[in-house]
């Protein structure tokens, strides 16, 4: 990718992350992971290195170099100048602006991009294949683990809102009674919405799987770890969590949701409406408000 004396890389910023997205399905599984990481973290990627980008993928630390060399690009060095591009200070060339950052400064960017992720991914192929399973399905179960079950139990009840038929489903506390005469064909009209971050429950890959098994469509929404999911179900999202703080964001997982909801809402303008003409007219009955 550098020729000669060339102190900066030979191709754009733009060009570097094009030619990425495009080659992510023709890459070895190891490296069509780290693509897929580099993509979901491209507002960060100036402060990672090949070490710390091969631990958060769980890749040996050669699949970052053979990655970026398959794309021209001469090494991790190289790869921080293209992601600093953004940063130059125009007018004096391509030389990279440094900036004096505190710890919420940081966090700030990191959730804005965050939130700029999510929003990117509507346009995707996941994302219509989300709303056209969560919009035609007879019945949808929502569940999640640990950390996220409260954030996948005020999903299910806000879907519930635009939408009838849906349900939290937690498979500890019934052990999948809810699934029960759903033999005969009636799985294939139902779906399933996983909710998980790292580190994942140990039963959301064979639920996900059982689902599948039984006919049920599978949508997952999880942080930028969760390789796993793009195997089994039909539709994934991915959340970015990193923001630098002590705990993982959940700002792109409560948006995520949130906006599938507000999908299934537009699909069915008059369904939804009635229903949140009814919802209120309950609330007010109950003296809740």
């Amino acid at each position: 990718m550098s020729t000669g004396f060339a102190s900066y890389p030979q191709f754009t910023y733009d060009e570097f992350v094009q030619k990425l997205t495009t080659s992510v399905a023709q890459l070895p599984k190891q490296e069509a992971k780290l693509a897929q990481f580099i993509l979901l973290n491209l507002d960060t990627l100036a402060l990672e290195t090949g070490r710390s980008l091969a631990k958060h993928v769980g890749v040996p630390e050669v699949t970052v170099g053979r990655l970026l060399r398959r794309l021209g690009c001469d090494g991790m060095r190289e790869l921080k100048v293209l992601a600093r591009e953004r940063y130059a200070v125009s007018g004096g060339g391509n030389v990279a602006r440094t900036e004096v950052r505190t710890k919420w400064q940081t966090a700030l960017d990191a959730e804005l991009a965050i939130v700029r992720n999510i929003f990117e991914q509507t346009t995707g192929e996941d994302w219509t294949k989300a709303g056209s399973i969560l919009g035609s399905a007879e019945r949808v179960f929502v569940t999640g683990f640990q950390s996220v079950r409260g954030i996948a139990e005020d999903f299910a009840r806000r879907l519930l809102i635009a939408r009838d038929g849906v349900q939290f489903l937690a498979a500890h506390d019934g052990m999948l009674a809810e699934w029960l005469g759903d033999a005969n064909g009636k799985a294939d009209r139902t779906a399933l919405v996983i909710l998980d971050v790292v580190p994942y429950a140990a039963e959301r890959i064979k639920l996900a799987k059982l689902a599948k098994e039984q006919g049920r469509a599978c949508i997952v929404v999880s942080d930028e770890y969760c390789h796993w999911s793009r195997e089994i179900a039909d539709a994934v999202i991915y959340a970015p969590s990193q923001t630098g703080l002590f705990l993982e964001s959940t700002t792109g997982l409560n948006l995520a949701v949130g906006l599938l909801v507000d999908l299934v809402a537009e699909a069915e303008k008059d369904v939804s409406r009635a229903r949140m003409t009814q919802w209120k007219s309950n609330s007010r009955s109950l003296g809740l408000f």
